[in-house]
């Protein structure tokens, strides 16, 4: 099992309910990650990817603007990366309604979001601490 632990040493960006949305994020993966290993994936894919795409619309504006607000250099990156993911989970999405939701894609979908969770918190968004 791939579960994320929230570190806030190398995870925390100094902004509280940035760190929040960054823990929630976390916790919901490590539901989809569980479910999958207990055979339940498919079962919890189409909330999950649900979710994951709502919560990327608000997490996402909310994030984006607290690092135009700082003036972060990262504030592009940022949302580049941001842009990036959307269309990622939009995919998932598209293909899901189309074809079904098969464990194959979630297991795709789980690999895309954790390495895209960490990477993304450990090496964009930390930098709001320098903001």
């Amino acid at each position: 099992m791939a579960t994320i632990k929230w570190n806030p040493t190398q995870m925390a960006t100094g902004v509280a309910e940035v760190d929040e949305q960054h823990q929630e994020w976390i916790r919901r993966y490590n539901q989809f990650d569980e479910a999958i290993h207990q055979g339940k994936g498919l079962e919890a894919a189409k909330s999950t990817l649900n979710f994951f795409i709502a919560y990327a619309d608000t997490h996402f504006q909310f994030e984006e603007e607290v690092m135009s607000k700082r003036h972060s250099p990262a504030e592009k990156a940022n949302k580049d990366a941001h842009d990036h993911m959307r269309l990622v989970l939009d995919g998932f999405k598209s293909y899901a309604e189309k074809h079904g939701y098969s464990m194959s894609e979630m297991l795709g979908l789980k690999f895309q979001m954790e390495r895209w969770l960490i990477n993304h918190i450990l090496t964009v968004d930390i930098k709001l601490r320098d903001a």
